[in-house]
């Protein structure tokens, strides 16, 4: 198996001319709710041992919509039933796949976000994929997140709830 640091960087070349290589679709939601003291909060999902704060998302599987997919793995990752309310965007990126494989694979990822409104269920980290699970305002995810891509997310989902009195 290959180490991460003896593979190529991910440039228009290696995109182009890996061998191995596949295309990844998944979804998710910035679910919300209104806090105890009135403001609005979202939840958001930690991994890699609490390291990684983020949004959560998972892999379409085959017959479903991408907004089925953003809801039954909010539900899977955090335990919320929600409601979509509008397709807030898509991010796009690539990354090396080097679980369990001789041969890393290179994936190109796409996963589209919804805002959705929480209308049942009660936060949980019951899933083995993550390590916590916990609401924070607006202000604060966009602190703790940890990917930039998922800020804008956020920051699309604020500019949406902010004129709304929810």
């Amino acid at each position: 198996m290959r180490k991460a640091q003896s593979l190529p960087p991910i440039d228009e070349h290696t995109q182009r001319h890996w061998r191995h290589r596949r295309t990844d679709h998944s979804a998710g939601g910035v679910i919300y709710r209104v806090g105890a003291t009135g403001e609005l909060e979202i939840a958001l999902i930690a991994t890699r041992g609490g390291t990684r704060w983020q949004l959560p998302k998972g892999t379409r599987e085959p017959g479903e919509t991408v907004e089925q997919t953003a809801l039954r793995e909010v539900k899977e990752e955090c335990g919320l039933a929600g409601r979509c309310e509008v397709h807030l965007g898509v991010i796009e990126y690539w990354y090396w796949d080097t679980h369990h494989r001789f041969t890393p694979e290179l994936v190109q990822k796409r996963v589209d976000f919804y805002l959705m409104q929480t209308v049942g269920g009660e936060l949980s980290d019951a899933s083995i994929e993550v390590d916590s699970v916990n609401w924070f305002t607006l202000a604060q995810a966009a602190q703790v997140l940890t990917y930039a891509s998922e800020r804008e997310m956020v920051s699309r989902a604020t500019g949406l709830l902010a004129p709304h009195d929810c």
